[in-house]
Parts: structure tokens; C-alpha cells; sequence
């Protein structure tokens, strides 16, 4: 009876480990439509300037286990997203040389709970440096947002993509409404 129920003991300990979850990355921004590009063109380009080994941990009893990985190519993800912001303001984006360089560099993006035993708390940070070159002129942006969630349960991969995508689309379009960014825009042409 005690060889039981240790092995069923044994068996939802083993249960509970998790292996990495690894979450797609595809912000969304939305942009009023503005003529700042007049038809130039612009080339955006995404930098992965994150730390390695993941974003962070889901918490609870394996926590060193339970990290959360990124599954595509954030840095295209995030000048994708960039390029169809741009194009809402009516620049033409292309791959090669152009009117307008914009380099993204993602120098933040967390998601992490400090609860080792158990999962209650959960804090995100999404952090992009822009730097927007027209010519011979420069403008650099930071762009930031952090949250800290609650949460009853482990949450699953679903859950941590949406919060993940939600906070850097969040980050992104706090670009589109940079008012700086814009004169600059306008202030260039």
C-alpha cells in the first residue's frame, strides 16, 4: 500500500513539471492615417538586443523548468508591425536602401513570476529603442510598458502569448503616438 501511494505520489509530482513554453510574438499596433511619409520610403529593421535564456519563469515548485522561450523571429516580428505602422502613415516600406531607416532595437521584453512555490504574481516589461535616421538627422525614441498581473493558477501558453503580444503591441504603439516623433516626421520631409 505505502509503494502505491508513493508511486502515485511520484506520478503527479512529475505531473506538475513543465517543459519551456514557447510562445509566437506577433504585435499589432493601430495607426490613424496621417500623410507624414508623403509616399517616401522607409526600411524598418528589428534588433534582438534581449539577454538569452528566455524571458523568464512561469514560477511555482519548477520554476527553473518552467521558462518561457520565444518560438519565432521577434526581430522580424517587431519591424513588421513597425512597417505597417509607417505605411498607415503613408511611407512606402521596402527592403533595401531607403528615404526613411528606422531600426528597432528590443532591449526589454519579460515575463516572470517571483512566487518560486506557487504562482500569484506575474511581472511583465516590454521595453524599444527606436532610432528613426532621415538624412543627415536623427531621433531617437524609448518606449516602454511594464504590468504586474495576479494570477490563481499557472497560466498556459495561451495565456502568456496574449499577455506577451498585448504588452509589446502596447510598447509599439506608444511610437505611433509620439507627438516628437511625428514633428520630426514632418519637420523632415
Amino acid at each position: 500500500m505505502k509503494k502505491l501511494l508513493l508511486l502515485l505520489g511520484a506520478c503527479v509530482l512529475t505531473a506538475c513539471a513543465h517543459s519551456p513554453i514557447q510562445i509566437q510574438v506577433h504585435p499589432q499596433v493601430e495607426v490613424a492615417p496621417e500623410d507624414l511619409g508623403a509616399g517616401r520610403t522607409v526600411r524598418v529593421r528589428g534588433v534582438n538586443k534581449l539577454p538569452g535564456g528566455g524571458l523568464g519563469s512561469l514560477g511555482g515548485v519548477y520554476a527553473s523548468d518552467d521558462q518561457v522561450q520565444l518560438a519565432n523571429n521577434v526581430e522580424n516580428a517587431v519591424a513588421q508591425t513597425l512597417a505597417d505602422g509607417f505605411a498607415g502613415w503613408n511611407f512606402r516600406p521596402v527592403e533595401s536602401a531607403a528615404d526613411v531607416q528606422v531600426i528597432a532595437n528590443l532591449t526589454g521584453l519579460r515575463y516572470d513570476s517571483p512566487d518560486k512555490i506557487y504562482t500569484s504574481k506575474v511581472d511583465t516589461e516590454a521595453e524599444i529603442q527606436l532610432e528613426v535616421k532621415i538624412g543627415g538627422a536623427t531621433y531617437y525614441g524609448n518606449y516602454r510598458s511594464s504590468g504586474k498581473d495576479r494570477s490563481l493558477i499557472k497560466p498556459d501558453r495561451g495565456e502568456v502569448e496574449t499577455r506577451i503580444n498585448g504588452l509589446l503591441s502596447a510598447t509599439l504603439q506608444r511610437a505611433f503616438e509620439d507627438e516628437k516623433l511625428k514633428n520630426f516626421l514632418r519637420d523632415n520631409r
